[in-house]
């Protein structure tokens, strides 16, 4: 956890090394662990890059501040001040990268106006594990530029061994805080050196894995607001967003439909639904958020105008509100399935004997 509140992080590094996307797992790790978190998009090169850090905002559940145009300097400038008048405890800073040593000498420049803007309490080199010794000059290069106070090694679930990250601490004199393990937002973990030399013999990691499972176990938190809609025989739509984030953790609620007789149910609840997949569980988040209160709470309101009007706010389509209404309605039957047989709800465990 940083040393002192406010802190600002200044993400730096070179073009795919995965920077916005480390931006966004660092939000979501440390909004996790109680802090109030602000995401500052400041790469005004890479065409899309603004509304992928707005988008993982959204998944991290923190504050977003971005400009479609201008000086980067200026726009994290601005941004974290905006973000630190809001209350943010803690704001994260992504910054452009470029391909090639080519383009280095005025990315670099740049960097150097961007500290000398933002002020940042530290400074996070991120670094894609697979490019071996170049790390070594890419990390001197950046320590030139602005003091390194810490690294992140990416794409270290693949077969990347993670050497080069070795030889960027020895360049800069930082130290590994984070390594990435996959693509999704959770897959962050903070840096332990034995596991890291576990990871490069093949041998895995066990403290990584136990605290995956710890993780796991914060989230009953969350799984707590099913179980008590569930337990009283009413489901609404907070009941379907609480579920499927759940789902995104957890997997699918399999403890409940394999243990339900789904033979009986007039509406099948079949494999595409008991295995949601990321972009459904995505879309379907992006719709609920896009519904009034009103809807939220009864959501057998919901016409064609209001499907139109939903679809519209949340960038999907009308297909994907009937689809998210449909499965909305299969819940409610398994609910009513549960309220007839008491003996279902004991076998979870969510109410006494």
């Amino acid at each position: 956890m940083p040393r002192k509140l406010p802190w600002v992080i200044l993400l730096v590094g070179v073009q795919g090394s995965g920077k916005t996307t480390t931006a966004g797992k660092l939000a979501r790790y440390y909004s996790s662990r109680g802090l109030r978190v602000g995401l500052v998009s400041a790469d005004t090169y890479r065409p899309g890059a603004l509304e992928q850090l707005k988008t993982l905002a959204q998944q991290a559940g923190v504050m977003f501040y971005g400009e479609q145009s201008g000086q980067a300097e200026e726009i994290a400038k601005r941004g974290v001040s905006e973000l630190l008048s809001k209350g943010a405890q803690l704001v994260i800073v992504d910054t452009a990268g470029r391909h090639g040593y080519g383009d280095e000498a005025g990315l670099l420049e740049e960097m150097k106006r961007m500290a000398e803007a933002v002020r940042p309490d530290e400074v996070m080199l991120v670094i894609d594990a697979a490019i071996g010794q170049r790390a070594y000059d890419i990390a001197r290069r950046f320590h030139e530029a602005t003091p390194v106070g810490s690294i992140v090694v990416t794409k270290l679930d693949g077969t990347a061994r993670g050497g080069g990250a070795l030889s960027a601490v020895a360049a800069t004199g930082a130290r590994v805080k984070f390594v990435g393990t996959g693509e999704k937002i959770e897959e962050l973990e903070p840096f332990n050196p034995q596991g890291f030399v576990a990871r490069v013999m093949g041998l895995g990691d066990i403290r990584a894995l136990l605290e995956r499972v710890r993780e796991a176990e914060a989230e009953e938190k969350a799984v707590k607001v099913v179980e008590e809609d569930i337990a009283k025989g009413r489901v609404t739509m907070r009941t379907i967003y609480a579920q499927l984030k759940s789902i995104r953790r957890l997997g699918p609620l399999s403890k409940l439909l394999e243990m339900l007789p789904t033979a009986s149910l007039p509406i099948k609840v079949g494999d595409e639904q008991v295995k949601l997949g990321e972009e459904k569980i995505r879309k379907w988040l992006h719709i609920i958020e896009s519904m009034t209160y009103e809807e939220l709470d009864d959501p057998d309101i919901i016409d064609r105008s209001r499907m139109r009007r939903i679809a519209l706010g949340s960038g999907t389509t009308v297909a994907d509100v009937k689809e998210l209404l449909t499965y909305y309605r299969s819940v409610k039957v398994i609910l009513k399935r549960f309220r007839r047989d008491r003996s279902l709800l004991r076998r979870l465990g969510l109410t006494e004997e």
